[in-house]
């Protein structure tokens, strides 16, 4: 088991009032043994992909509407060794579709004991 004092976790929940549904993303990494783990579900029909794991490295959570393609730079930017707030910059500066406000990231890393970056759109509640 996990020691969980060193465990970053990282959790994005979004709840609607008019549905009892709710979506939520738990993405951990443990600086001591570089296990990366992670949990999620998405409330938005049709959702396939929710987490994409870089063993060693860390972990990428997409919410909202999922993108191939913003998925592929964020991962491309992972494995680069950009931080999580960097990747989130990018991601929201350089959305494929031109709409970073329908998308929801949560992002985590190894690097000095492990670092964590969130991001949330502003119009992710308009898409449920």
């Amino acid at each position: 088991m996990w020691p969980f004092y060193k465990l970053i976790i990282l959790i994005v929940s979004v709840n609607t009032f008019m549905m009892s549904q709710d979506t939520f993303s738990i993405v951990a990494v443990d600086p001591e043994t570089g296990q990366v783990g992670s949990a999620g579900a998405s409330c938005i029909q049709g959702s396939v992909i929710i987490s994409d794991i870089h063993p060693g490295i860390g972990g990428i959570h997409t919410q909202a509407y999922w993108n191939a393609i913003n998925q592929d730079s964020a991962a491309s930017l992972m494995n680069q060794g950009f931080s999580p707030d960097e990747i989130i910059d990018w991601l929201r500066n350089n959305d494929s579709q031109n709409d970073s406000s329908i998308r929801q990231y949560g992002i985590v890393d190894l690097v000095g004991g492990g670092r964590s970056a969130a991001f949330t759109g502003t119009n992710c509640d308009d898409y449920k």
